[in-house]
């Protein structure tokens, strides 16, 4: 008996095992599924009533439990300091929405509780349920398909009248496209770069590069009061810096993949997130910047940032 309990138990676990997936049996996770995705935020926040200032930040939006919540982390910068907000939004039933928020501020959680409409989401938030208060209403509202937008109000005299404390745009990140022959063009330019420092070919780096070549430090901080200028080179320094770097910091490596591209006329800041090592340091899933200029139709490096470094 003992044995066939035990066979029928490891035929469970195998059967439970083999199962792809526990697929969302709510309608309304199509909604949710729309605002997955990498979004660059225009934010208008408050820093007193009826005064607001005008801040950005980045927003990675990725799906949670089978497409029955989403999850969302953004960083960006208020009222002149490093902010960060994670937030999850479940799905309760066919239309209704939970929505767990934290934010670096406040550094305390809140939870409102609401609904999937037509053109959006609507949710509510009130400090004591018996009194209410204060209460902070949330509006989700979709405008297209690579673009929307939430706002919050505050109450503080039981919902009678409201003041904007948020409004945040988001917009889709370009994404790179393999088949853009320029975006194409643009990753070609960046692998030679460091495919010339990981294979001892200086001059391949330098094919890489604009005629003044330029290197800036966030110094583990997204405001550029605390930024740092790192090295800029031109003329018979720039010509001589990569065999000194193949020499003094190598062996090189790095991997990367585009996060976006942005490309104007004949400018274009590329974003790539790299992985890699040489004599000095080691990086995974490092974001760089980089600024890139087209003269007589070829593409250059014209310098980088990285934010998460600083000068030694």
């Amino acid at each position: 008996m003992q044995k066939l309990l035990c066979l029928l138990l490891i035929a469970s676990l195998n059967s439970y095992a083999q199962q792809t997936g526990f697929p969302c049996q709510h309608t309304g996770n199509a909604r949710l599924g729309e605002l997955i995705g990498t979004w660059k935020v225009e934010a208008k926040d408050r820093i007193s009533p009826g005064n607001y200032e005008m801040n950005a930040g980045v927003s990675v939006i990725s799906t949670g439990l089978n497409g029955c919540s989403i999850q969302e982390s953004y960083k960006g910068v208020y009222r002149e300091n490093y902010y960060a907000v994670e937030v999850v939004t479940y799905m309760r039933d066919s239309m209704q929405l939970q929505r767990v928020y934290y934010d670096s501020e406040h550094s305390n959680v809140m939870v409102l509780e609401g609904f999937i409409e037509e053109k959006g989401f609507t949710l509510n938030w009130t400090r004591d349920p018996n009194k209410k208060k204060m209460q902070v209403k949330f509006q989700l509202d979709f405008k297209t398909t690579d673009t929307f937008e939430w706002t919050t109000h505050l109450s503080t005299d039981f919902g009678k009248t409201w003041q904007l404390t948020h409004q945040w745009k988001y917009n889709r990140v370009t994404p790179f496209v393999p088949i853009n022959e320029e975006h194409s063009r643009l990753k070609e330019i960046i692998s030679n770069y460091h495919q010339g420092l990981s294979q001892n070919k200086p001059k391949l780096v330098l094919s890489a590069l604009g005629d003044q070549f330029i290197m800036w430090n966030g110094n583990y901080s997204p405001n550029p009061i605390n930024w740092q200028a790192h090295m800029s080179l031109s003329g018979e320094d720039l010509k001589e810096w990569p065999a000194w770097m193949i020499q003094q910091a190598g062996p090189y490596a790095n991997t990367f993949d585009i996060l976006s591209v942005n490309v104007r006329a004949n400018s274009a800041v590329v974003v790539t997130l790299d992985t890699g090592q040489n004599k000095f340091r080691k990086w995974k899933e490092e974001q760089t910047t980089w600024l890139l200029g087209k003269k007589d139709d070829d593409w250059k490096i014209l310098g980088y940032y990285l934010q998460d470094i600083s000068n030694p």
